[in-house]
């Protein structure tokens, strides 16, 4: 079952350019106003753009093979002239040059010329404008932007590999930690490119930057267990109505561990998470994230791909899809109705053959009675109700002999059809529905799953219009035949809170998002809260790393001493993860339960507290 129907009411501007500015790379004009040339060889294309200060536009003919000595100077228009103008090797920048725009071209570097980058901006470049690109199969990074540039927007481009080279790491903005002179640079835009098969992280990923992140389809094409949007030192992201398509992960947190503050992003509303987890973790929310000092237009987030798909990369088409594609046949002003404020424009169209794109439904090139009978079918008719519930909340869940029990808050919408299960076996993404029909009550058993195995599970709502809500947060389930039994995961129901931070990545090997890392001071500890509904003995068993020192701990129980010391020895490395299991006779009833470091070393790094006994749940942590 598809998770979002991509039949929409369209509000908002529809009329090809989003914004005049068009982001913080807006002010570039590249070589207008200049001498225009067509280049056949990469000879000439290097003679044009590397003439200093002259302003040039420079067609592309063919394909060029252009190696790692292409050297664009300021004032230079790069255009392809055709949809198949391409450039074998790494489009570079002569040092400090600015006024630059790149667009209509293919750009593909699969032999490592140069750095192995496909677009390189590096030292000081500033004032470009990267439109309607496809970049594809770059050893290195399809575009990266480095060493104090600024000013950038890339925008309705297309990002691709063909094969997993292990290394398809596609947009770096900020090129170390240590690259503090980047403070205040690195100041760009991304709006409405497609990143689609087979890219796996850096879409971007920022330190020190200030970007500007809108409108950008991220479909599920992309590789398994990469991120999307990476937030680095000091970098601050302004992140709003992007489509993100069945990934692993939306964005990730990179801890800082060079001694320089975090990043920090902000979202809106209008991102779309389709077939996925809605990440929790932002070091700031959206209100107190940068302002763009630029004019923009949204467009809706559940329009994204359509309107992407359109017009991305170098052969994308210019302006908006047709609106039947985002609306209804008819509806020409996008106000959910076909009716008399449409009529005009209809009768506009009527039997025109020139400039009807945006009537001519079947593409035989005039607008005539097949249009007709489509306009006349739809009249009086608008999409009905588009809003989605909200997302089910409390989702938890109890893994037990064959089976994994499912458990969840009811919704209040007036609308409600019921809730469909989602199960996976890669944490946040790959989920497939459970359930043929909309389940009216806030339970499922799960029978169909082998035990020993790890699920990761998510709940969705839908109404009587057939709108289905966002995912709910993930629980995750161990099916075991030695009884029930609960597992907490960060970002998930029970967990509290840890003093430290959630790290999702640094280290690899972890189940879930990501792992706790607790500061590294004595009495530093992470909280979790279970409910035990039947008194009895417990087992408490806690999936670790821990590099090379022994750490020691402090179990409390509801503020209470259980366990004063819990070892937590050595794993050799951060990314080998071992257990430590203690036995805790537990009383009925809700319990907070806490791991504390007992020295100056914090505790170990902990990826997911398990709980087995007679009868675990998971209450919130209010």
């Amino acid at each position: 079952m598809k998770k979002v129907l991509y039949v929409f009411l369209f509000m908002g501007v529809c009329g090809g350019v989003v914004s005049a500015s068009d982001g913080f790379g807006g002010a570039a004009t590249g070589g207008q106003g200049g001498t225009v040339v067509t280049v056949t060889t990469a000879a000439d294309l290097e003679y044009y753009a590397e003439i200093p200060e002259t302003p040039y536009i420079i067609l592309i003919d063919g394909v060029l093979s252009i190696g790692s000595s292409l050297e664009i100077y300021s004032n230079k228009t790069l255009r392809g002239l055709n949809p198949s103008a391409t450039l074998i090797g790494q489009v570079g920048f002569r040092n400090r040059s600015s006024n630059i725009v790149i667009e209509r071209l293919n750009i593909t570097n699969p032999n490592g010329e140069g750095e192995g980058d496909g677009i390189s901006l590096k030292q000081e470049i500033s004032n470009v404008l990267i439109t309607h690109c496809t970049v594809y199969d770059c050893e290195d990074g399809c575009l990266d932007i480095t060493n104090q540039s600024d000013l950038v927007t890339v925008s309705w481009c297309k990002f691709y590999y063909t094969s997993d080279t292990g290394h398809n790491f596609v947009n770096l903005i900020g090129s170390s930690d240590k690259q503090t002179g980047d403070r205040g640079k690195l100041r760009v835009t991304m709006h409405h490119n497609w990143w689609s098969s087979l890219c796996k992280e850096r879409m971007p990923r920022v330190r020190y930057g200030q970007v500007h992140v809108y409108n950008n389809y991220y479909d599920r094409e992309l590789l398994a267990s990469g991120y999307c949007i990476g937030v680095g030192v000091e970098s601050h992201l302004r992140v709003e109505n992007n489509y993100f398509e069945q990934v692993w992960m939306p964005w990730k947190n990179y801890y800082a561990d060079t001694g320089y503050p975090d990043g920090e992003i902000g979202w809106n509303e209008g991102n779309i998470f389709d077939n996925c987890s809605e990440p929790t973790w932002a070091v700031n929310h959206y209100d107190t994230i940068f302002v763009p000092p630029y004019e923009y237009a949204l467009d809706k987030g559940e329009l994204v791909p359509a309107i992407v798909r359109w017009g991305a990369g170098a052969d994308g088409k210019e302006g908006y899809p047709p609106h039947w594609m985002l609306t209804l046949y008819g509806d020409f002003n996008s106000d959910g109705i076909v009716d008399w404020d449409d009529l005009a424009s209809m009768a506009d169209f009527w039997m025109e053959n020139e400039n009807i794109d945006n009537a001519d439904f079947n593409g035989d090139g005039v607008v005539d009675m097949h249009e007709w009978a489509l306009f006349a079918g739809n009249w009086l008719c608008g999409l009905s109700d588009t809003t989605a519930p909200t997302a089910p909340a409390a989702l938890w869940a109890l893994g037990d002999d064959g089976q994994a029990v499912l458990k969840w808050a009811a919704n209040s919408e007036e609308d409600l059809a019921g809730y469909y299960v989602y199960r996976s076996q890669v944490s946040g993404a790959d989920y497939v529905p459970l359930n043929g029909s909309p389940l009216s009550g806030m339970e499922y058993i799960d029978t169909d799953v082998a035990n020993g195995m790890m699920y990761y599970y998510t709940v969705a709502a839908v109404d009587t219009s057939r709108n289905e809500s966002r995912f709910s947060v993930q629980a995750c389930a161990v099916p075991s035949d030695a009884g029930p039994s609960i597992l907490l995961q960060e970002e998930a129901m029970g967990f509290c809170g840890v003093e430290g931070l959630i790290d999702y990545g640094k280290h690899d090997g972890f189940t879930g998002v990501g792992f706790l890392d607790t500061e590294n001071a004595n009495g530093a500890g992470i909280n979790w809260k279970i409910n035990i509904a039947s008194a009895g003995d417990y087992s408490f068993t806690w999936r670790f790393a821990n590099g090379s020192t022994d750490r020691s701990t402090h179990l409390l129980v509801n503020g209470t001493e259980a366990i004063p010391s819990i070892n937590f020895p050595a794993t050799g490395a951060w990314n080998a993860w071992s257990e430590v299991s203690v036995a805790v006779p537990m009383t009925a009833g809700l319990k907070t339960i806490r791991l504390e470091a007992a020295n100056n070393d914090g505790c170990a790094n902990i990826d997911y507290l398990h709980v087995s006994g007679p009868a675990p749940e998971i209450p919130g942590c209010e």
